[in-house]
């Protein structure tokens, strides 16, 4: 089980875009650090590596994206994927939480602040990564725990994610 008190990076995953903010679970404070487009695996790797050498997380959090009723679908199955592939780069544990409308809320936040189009998008996916914890840090102990030991939920290495 991750430390009670120690920090988490959470990735707001998509196929161009990887938001990322860190937060500490003892203070329960939390950053928007970077939305990171990466060209090739290599570089996108490198960025991980690099945020996870610089933060120091023991948990890595991943939005999962299931549909407005909670379904999973097509983006579902490549969220779990990068999941799976951010523990085995990693050998950190990783839990998945509901992403459902983060993305939304985002740009909504940045909007009511005056933040123009174009810096909109940019800053858009990390922020949703920054609600995705704000969530994680919403939850009790015992969820937050429940949901680390929940085999839908956690990633181990012989984890297998298959078609949905």
């Amino acid at each position: 089980m991750p430390d009670p008190e120690g920090a988490v990076l959470a990735f707001d995953y998509g196929m161009r875009f990887i938001g990322v903010a860190w937060g500490e679970r003892r203070s329960k404070v939390c950053r928007p650090l970077a939305s990171l487009e990466c060209r090739t695996r290599a570089q996108r790797w490198e960025s991980i590596h690099a945020l996870i050498r610089e933060w120091v997380p023991d948990l890595l959090l991943v939005g999962l994206a299931l549909n407005s009723e909670g379904q999973e679908q097509t983006t579902t199955r490549q969220c779990r994927n990068f999941a799976r592939d951010l523990h085995r780069h990693t050998h950190l544990p990783v839990t998945l939480i509901d992403e459902r409308y983060t993305s939304l809320e985002a740009d909504r936040q940045l909007r009511a602040a005056g933040v123009a189009r174009t810096q909109r998008r940019n800053k858009e996916h990390a922020l949703a990564a920054t609600l995705l914890l704000e969530d994680y840090f919403d939850l009790s102990i015992e969820q937050q725990n429940a949901l680390c030991s929940s085999a839908r939920f956690f990633i181990t290495l012989d984890a297998e994610v298959t078609d949905v």
